[in-house]
């Protein structure tokens, strides 16, 4: 975290209300442009409808310009904040790139979009702080995608290098639900809000619980299918059948709940000017 953050028990303490929420309007636009096309890329197997398609790339570029408007906006902001902005639009546009090439064919740029996420990780972590929840679930999420990407390789890893990625998958997600619920309450006390800061609080806390949750599934699920692959004559002994098949639900459930965090914090935060165009 920052330097000029430390003396204030929350990384977003160090900036007014105002500049705070601004930057959450922004933040939120971003996820939800990634969150959109990731929504085509998670359904590769099984596409959606056409018009449908067309509507999550038409709302993430539409988000992605509304992000756009504001950082200009934000120009007289402290330094620090107008680099964390820069710092994610620079992973929202990229990604947004990377993910149109890959479901339009060029599958050959699919690791780059883990490359992507380690970077935002690593510049991120220079600005908020270490248990940030979107810190923490951004740690676990590249961990899993780091290990997908070598299950995928010629050269897959060997038992211990597994069991030392499942690790740092795992570590981020050991926050108890009393921290989360202390976390968010500080998060929308800092915010300047337009609706019902009671029922919305209510809303994160669920929403951050089941983002958790699924991502524990998904470590879960990973670990079951390389013990499965790992020992395929003790398939059938002690293999969690049940997790197993869920490898195609899981990234549409991480999606979903990805999505609806950012429309939570739309929904709080922005005009109805920017709504999300998306059926």
């Amino acid at each position: 975290m920052s330097q000029s953050c430390s003396s204030f028990s929350r990384w977003f303490q160090a900036y007014s209300p105002q500049h705070y929420t601004h930057y959450l309007k922004i933040k939120c636009l971003l996820e939800w442009a990634v969150g959109a096309y990731e929504r085509v890329h998670v359904r590769i197997e099984e596409p959606l409808p056409n018009d449908q398609i067309i509507d999550y790339l038409r709302s993430g570029d539409h988000s992605l310009r509304s992000a756009k408007q504001l950082i200009a906006e934000a120009k007289d902001f402290p330094a620090q904040l107008r680099h964390l902005m820069a710092v994610e639009q620079n992973y929202a546009v990229e990604s947004c790139k990377t993910i149109y090439e890959v479901v339009t064919g060029n599958t050959d740029q699919e690791p780059k979009l883990c490359e992507l996420e380690r970077i935002l990780i690593a510049q991120r972590s220079q600005y908020v702080d270490e248990d940030d929840l979107d810190i923490l679930l951004g740690r676990s999420t590249h961990a899993i995608a780091e290990l997908g990407q070598k299950m995928t390789n010629s050269n897959a890893p060997g038992i211990k290098e597994c069991d030392a990625i499942f690790e740092r998958a795992s570590r981020p997600l050991e926050i108890d639900l009393e921290e989360m619920i202390i976390q968010l309450k500080d998060w929308m006390a800092h915010m300047i809000i337009r609706n019902d800061e009671d029922r919305l609080t209510m809303n994160f806390i669920k929403v951050y619980d089941d983002r958790f949750a699924a991502q524990r599934k998904a470590i879960k699920f990973l670990r079951e299918f390389l013990r499965a692959v790992q020992s395929p004559e003790n398939h059938a002994e002690g293999i969690d059948e049940e997790i197993l098949s869920q490898s195609e639900s899981i990234p549409k459930e991480l999606n979903i709940l990805d999505l609806g965090c950012s429309r939570i914090l739309h929904d709080l935060l922005l005009p109805e000017s920017y709504k999300l165009f998306v059926r």
